[in-house]
Formats: structure tokens, C-alpha cells, sequence
């Protein structure tokens, strides 16, 4: 299984945070192994709004060194994965009735330009009532003054984002292991010495001299793997959306809102040839494993959509499909979830000198939260750390290609298992508006003809897809699953 038993340092958890630390630490030369007990990107890094961007809303909480770190990372992510990352432009409408008021968005606005020095993206534009309808006519004109209009960037699909973090570390010498849970953290004399994991039936033991948890939402579960009681570190929020294809009125940018109903700031975003929308923010106390979106995140999503665009008349019929994810914020007693920070912290355990989990984080930051893990963990070693170069170094990727040779590559060269990585995590295409639907039986076909499935392997690869994508669901009460 493994080519070598022993490591640097072990990355239990291949979303973007893990991701990024495996390439950044493989790059600076040390020996990484990175763990996920499913798919690479298949958690919360696959739940996003799908956006790089500064925090325009951290300004209101006073939290500017994050929004500079945003930003700085953005411009980095803008240069370093052109064939991710796009420049997106975004309207804010500003009416009688909003909280934040004209003086107040135009203030947010030059501040978030002040800490956006050196940017490769347009300066704001504050726009009057006249022309904000011209560019976005389908908006609501009651009590419209005028609007912002800003550019922050786009990551249509954050999940190949965190699959060429992954695939670049594997080049670079890290060993990936997928569906690979990990059963037991093994500690000796207050340190840990390694992990067992599981994966292909067997069970394995890795040994090494640091370990990160970058488990996201899941960063306690793992801690119950440790010999001894740990402090609560996560207190997630769930986050849902909803995709639609394009509606009457709907606007060519994005629109960001501020909802009627509870003042929270909302998305409605073009998106791979449809709008995605959203997203809420609630507490949630349950397994990750088991999150999807609430009939009444689903209602108010679409109530809030169509005041703001009157004639778009969404209904549960025009769902395309809704996914759900939770945020590894850090927890806290606050009853707030807008106020909970969304920086990072890289958490050390006393009892535990080599153990390090990873709270927070977002698609925006993970490469500056990677460097200064792989600085941590050069400390950790006692060794002289070489310089960080994932600011600098193009992230590569596999050019786009014919469907039928991406579904073989995808299983040979990427890391796919199931067809589910290969449409939800790698082609990208179980994100179209069938969900893949019509392309499945083939790609089982083709499973068959050049992978040397049997039959039975290809027939429950499409039933465990049509019934087993934890994130794009639809629900019950609406219509029929879609999965």
C-alpha cells in the first residue's frame, strides 16, 4: 500500500486546507503522506459559494488583517491558478430599507480598496439608481437608490482547486491515500508516533514525526481517536444552496443581498451555465456526514430570490439541485454565527507535542494557512525550513479533454475510485443541470471496456451515484431525490 512506513508528516484530511499542506510540504521536501477516509474535496471544500474573495463582510467586524490576507491571497490564487480562479463582478443594490446604506457601502468600498494595493482587478464603482437597473434590469426597483459594483474572483469548481493541490503534491513525491479512514491515532510518552488507517480492507500503520488534523468539521471526531479527552475545538455552521437555471430578470454579474427577512448577506451568482444561490448560516450540532439543506433554507432562499427579482417566480419545480456543507469554525459560546471569525488557527495540543489541528480556513486562505503550517512543522523537526514557493509556482493541471478518455485518466492518473470522483470531483460533470444523468450508463460502459470492470462493478457504480452523493440532494418534500 504504502511505499514507504515512515514520514515527515502525516495530513490526516485531503480538502483544501490538507491539500494545500501536502504540496506546500512536499515542495519544501519532505516526506508526506495525506489521508481522507473518502475522495479528495468530497466534504466541505465541495460546499462553498464558490468564491475568492477579500471579506468585504469581515470589514463590519473589524477583522482588517484577514481582509488584507484575503486579499493578498486572492490576487496570488488570480496569478497562480488562471485556469481555476476568474475575476467576477458583483453588484450590491442598495434600497431605502437596507441596513447598510449608501455612505456606509461606499465607505466599505474604498477601505476594501485601500487594502487591495497593488490589485490586478478594477477599483468599486458606486452607480445610481438609473444605472444599476440598466446593467441589472430585472432587479426590484421599490425603493432601489443605486448600487456598488466591485470585482472580487470566482472558482467555478473549487473541488479541481483542492484535486491539483493534491495531484501536484503526489508529483512532488507525497503519497495520497483515499478512502482511507483512520482508525486509531497512535501515541507514545506525550507524542504521537503515528496513525492506522484502513483502506482496501486492510489495515495499515504509518508512522511519523508530525501529524496534522485537517480533518475540517470532522477535526473532533478524529480527536476521539486520541488516548485521552481533548477540549472542543469546532463549532461549525451549515451552509446551503440552491442552483436554478437562468430566470427572467436574472443579472449577467452577481448579486450580493442583503435578505429581507433577516438582514443576512446572500449570493445569487451565474454558475456553470445556471445561478447559484445562497447561502445560510445556522448552527449545527449533528454528524457532518449526514448535513443536508432544510425545507425552510430551501423557502427562504427562494422567497429571498424573488423579492429581490420579481419576475423570476422560482418554485421548488425550477431546483436544479441544493447542496449542503458545514463550516470547521472554531466553537464558541457565541449565539451569533455571522460574528464567529473566520480566520484561522493552527491549534497545538500540550499533551501532544507533535499533534497540530487545523480550525477554520476557507478556499481563499488555504495556501497562507499551508505555509504557516509547513513553518510550524519545520520547527516541529527542528529543521532550517527552504523557502515557500507556492506563492510563486503555477499550479498545474490536466488540460480539459474528450469525456471518454477523461473518465479512463481520471481512474489511471487522478486518484478517482467511483464514478462519483470522477463526475462530481473531476470531469466536473455531475454539475451540470442533469447532474450527469445522461452520460452515466456510458461511462460505466467504459469502465467495462478499458478498466476491466465486470459487470456488477459497473452496475453498482451507477446505482451507488444515483443514490449516494451526500452533496447535491434535493428535498423530500419538494420532489423526488435526484440522488
Amino acid at each position: 500500500m504504502l511505499v514507504s512506513p515512515e514520514f515527515d508528516v502525516i495530513i490526516i484530511g485531503a480538502g483544501i486546507n490538507g491539500a494545500g499542506i501536502a504540496r506546500d510540504a512536499a515542495m519544501r521536501g519532505l516526506r508526506v503522506l495525506l489521508l481522507d477516509k473518502g475522495d479528495i474535496a468530497s466534504g466541505t471544500s465541495s460546499a462553498s459559494t464558490r468564491l475568492i474573495h477579500g471579506g468585504l463582510r469581515y470589514l463590519e467586524h473589524f477583522e482588517f488583517g484577514l481582509v488584507r490576507e484575503s486579499l493578498r491571497e486572492r490576487e496570488t490564487l488570480l496569478r497562480i491558478a488562471p485556469h481555476l480562479v476568474k475575476p467576477l463582478p458583483i453588484t450590491i443594490p442598495i434600497y431605502k430599507q437596507s441596513k447598510r446604506g449608501p455612505l456606509t457601502v461606499r465607505a466599505g468600498m474604498i477601505a476594501y480598496d485601500l487594502l487591495s494595493i497593488g490589485k490586478s482587478l478594477p477599483r468599486h464603482r458606486m452607480l445610481s439608481r438609473a444605472e444599476t437597473l440598466e446593467q441589472s434590469p430585472g432587479l426590484n426597483p421599490k425603493g432601489l437608490l443605486g448600487s456598488a459594483l466591485y470585482f472580487d474572483a470566482q472558482v467555478e469548481f473549487a473541488e479541481r482547486l483542492v484535486v491539483d493541490n493534491a495531484l501536484d503534491a503526489r508529483d512532488r513525491g507525497a503519497e495520497v491515500v483515499t478512502y482511507a479512514p483512520v482508525t486509531k491515532i497512535i501515541a507514545d510518552d506525550g507524542r504521537v508516533t503515528g496513525v492506522e488507517f484502513v483502506a482496501d480492507g486492510e489495515t495499515h500503520v504509518a508512522r511519523g514525526s508530525v501529524v496534522i488534523n485537517a480533518a475540517g468539521p470532522w477535526v473532533d471526531q478524529l480527536l476521539e481517536r486520541v488516548p485521552f479527552e481533548t477540549p472542543r475545538l469546532i463549532g461549525g455552521t451549515k451552509g446551503s444552496h440552491i442552483v436554478v437555471a437562468a430566470f427572467p430578470g436574472a443579472s449577467t454579474t452577481a448579486i450580493y443581498l442583503e435578505a429581507q427577512s433577516d438582514r443576512r448577506p446572500f449570493f445569487i451568482i451565474p454558475w456553470n451555465g445556471n445561478y447559484l444561490i445562497g447561502t445560510t448560516d445556522v448552527r449545527f450540532e449533528e454528524d457532518p456526514d449526514q448535513v443536508r439543506s432544510e425545507s425552510w433554507e430551501i423557502d427562504y432562499l427562494l422567497a429571498e430570490t424573488n423579492r429581490a427579482f420579481p419576475s423570476a417566480r422560482l418554485t421548488r419545480d425550477q431546483i436544479l439541485f441544493t447542496y449542503s456543507g458545514v463550516r470547521p469554525l472554531p466553537w464558541t459560546r457565541n449565539e451569533d454565527e455571522q460574528s464567529i471569525t473566520r480566520r484561522h488557527f493552527i491549534r497545538e495540543h500540550p499533551r501532544l507535542k507533535n499533534l497540530l489541528s487545523i480550525v477554520g480556513g476557507k478556499l481563499t486562505t488555504y495556501r497562507s494557512l499551508a505555509e504557516e503550517c509547513v513553518d510550524l512543522v519545520f520547527r516541529k523537526l527542528g529543521r532550517q525550513s527552504p523557502a515557500c514557493l507556492t506563492a510563486r509556482e503555477v499550479l498545474s493541471s490536466t488540460p480539459p479533454r474528450e469525456f471518454t478518455e477523461a473518465v479512463v485518466f481520471s481512474f489511471e492518473h487522478e486518484l478517482a475510485k467511483t464514478l462519483a470522483d470522477v463526475f462530481l470531483r473531476r470531469t466536473m460533470r455531475g454539475l451540470s443541470a442533469d447532474l450527469g444523468l445522461g452520460d452515466l450508463e456510458a461511462a460505466a460502459e467504459i469502465g467495462v471496456r478499458c478498466l476491466g470492470w465486470s459487470n456488477e462493478r459497473a452496475k453498482r457504480e451507477m446505482e451507488n451515484y444515483c443514490r449516494g452523493s451526500k452533496l447535491l440532494t434535493l428535498n423530500s418534500d419538494s420532489r423526488a431525490n435526484r440522488f
